[in-house]
């Protein structure tokens, strides 16, 4: 499948080699295709963006796990001993 880019270029190539009638046609064709242009390359600015903020979110998430497992360990520790202490201070 064709990217964004390619296919605005092929209907560029296609159009170019149009003759139009009139000259008011080609003007409005070619402002169409600088349009198209200007979209595929704000797509693709966004397409890359996206990833970027993709692999941020990724890290991000590492490092919370990463967090996570240094504290929750913690905190089980915590509360085994205090059953076991409860344990110990309850009567039997």
């Amino acid at each position: 499948m064709m990217e964004l880019k390619e296919q605005v270029a092929y209907l560029r190539g296609l159009i170019e080699g149009q003759e139009f009638p009139e000259e008011r046609e080609e003007v409005l064709w070619t402002q169409l295709l600088n349009v198209c242009d200007l979209i595929s390359i704000e797509i693709e600015n966004m397409r890359d963006d996206q990833e970027e903020l993709n692999e941020y979110v990724e890290a991000i998430d590492e490092d919370l796990g990463y967090l996570e497992e240094q504290y929750y360990p913690m905190e089980e520790a915590e509360e085994s001993e205090e059953v076991i202490q409860n344990r110990d201070l309850s009567p039997s």
